[in-house]
């Protein structure tokens, strides 16, 4: 617990100013799927970004849907897996509601 709590306010890692995605999306009707499984103890957490993009106004930002999931996986790939299955899931499930 305590590391958690020093990753939480260590200021070691850099985030990007603009809070962009550094991995390359998966496109899916529509929307760009960010896969971003975050590692803990070992082992790697169902992580991501869902985001559809605004059409119309080039100005206009993203709407966006991050998520962390209580999925915990023993490699980096099957989390990777498991977070594209279940974006598509929720994707066809919820749609745009995932906005409101």
């Amino acid at each position: 617990m305590f590391g958690f709590l020093k990753q939480l306010f260590s200021g070691s890692e850099t985030v990007p100013v603009d809070n962009s995605p550094t991995v390359e999306p998966v496109h899916y009707n529509g929307y760009l799927i960010f896969v971003m499984p975050t590692e803990e103890a070992g082992q790697y957490r169902v992580a991501g970004l869902i985001e559809k993009p605004v059409e119309g106004d080039e100005d206009a930002k993203n709407l966006t849907h991050s998520f962390i999931r209580s999925d915990l996986c023993m490699s980096k790939q099957q989390a990777e897996q498991i977070t594209l299955q279940k974006c598509k899931l929720f994707i066809d499930q919820i749609g745009d509601d995932m906005f409101k």
